[in-house]
């Protein structure tokens, strides 16, 4: 369902965050106020947050949002080149699939921009994303980034190595992010055959199901019960309730192709 609030704007009145996400959200507020894209109903309050809170409701969502902006601009940017057409697919990813309404979507497309003109320091962003993301919060920023990376029908070696480092910098397990690049690399159109900015509900899972749950065919029908309990409680909807429909819809969609995967392999081996 589409919004038609600002909340996110709202939430950037009052949000205070220092490093690379803090300045990026300044910009973009600033910018909307200096411009009169959007009207302030308050005073806005950036700068440094060394309480190391973490942010509910729309601040945390609007940080998410940032975070994950940050890292697909790099991710664009790894070849050297940023074409328009990656542009526009991030956008699209947000305002398509995520489906956020026009005012809310007018400050997402200026965070959009802020990042593109930025020079990203990667380690200095995940470090601020790792002080206030969870773990789950951190595994769908990587796996987003490959549903954008492979956008265009190829996984780019440079985007994927850029992804890699992100990955590893957000202290993802090698395990995890083993299981998130197979799922691409062994069935690109695993999502109803749709990039980020496709329409698609939860299909059934067209791609390999051992690599969705990051196993191997060999695995032993312990060693794929206890990946599939592993990952459906990492991504279990719950997990991203705090980010806003929006994400928690996606969350469904990734929970329901987890368990289709291991439906799959249980009808293949015959299990009960």
């Amino acid at each position: 369902m589409k919004r038609h609030r600002g909340k996110l704007f709202g939430a950037a009145l009052g949000f205070t965050f220092g490093g690379p996400i803090g300045a990026i959200i300044g910009a973009a507020a600033g910018h909307l106020i200096d411009t009169g894209g959007i009207g302030t109903g308050g005073t806005a309050t950036f700068g440094s947050d060394t309480s190391g809170r973490y942010p509910t409701g729309s601040d945390s969502e609007l940080l998410f949002i940032t975070s994950l902006t940050l890292l697909l601009a790099g991710t664009a940017r790894a070849d050297g080149t940023v074409t328009e057409s990656e542009k526009r697919t991030i956008k699209e990813f947000f305002k398509d699939q995520l489906g956020y309404g026009p005012v809310e979507f007018h400050f997402i497309n200026r965070i959009i921009e802020e990042s593109f003109v930025r020079d990203l320091n990667i380690e200095e962003t995940c470090a601020a994303i790792n002080r206030r993301a969870s773990y789950e919060e951190r595994l769908f920023l990587v796996r987003l980034n490959y549903q954008v990376a492979v956008s265009d029908g190829e996984l780019n070696r440079m985007e994927e190595s850029f992804i890699e480092e992100a990955s590893r910098l957000l202290c993802i397990e090698p395990y995890d992010y083993t299981m998130i690049k197979n799922q691409f690399l062994s069935g690109r159109t695993a999502e109803g055959g749709e990039g980020p900015g496709g329409h698609g509900g939860a299909r059934e899972y067209q791609g390999d199901p051992y690599g969705v749950l990051g196993v191997r065919k060999e695995s032993s029908n312990d060693e794929i019960l206890r990946a599939y309990r592993n990952l459906a409680g990492k991504y279990h909807p719950d997990k991203v309730s705090h980010l806003g429909n929006e994400f928690i819809e996606l969350a469904v969609r990734k929970f329901t192709w987890i368990q289709q995967a291991y439906e799959e392999i249980k009808t293949e081996r015959g299990l009960q």
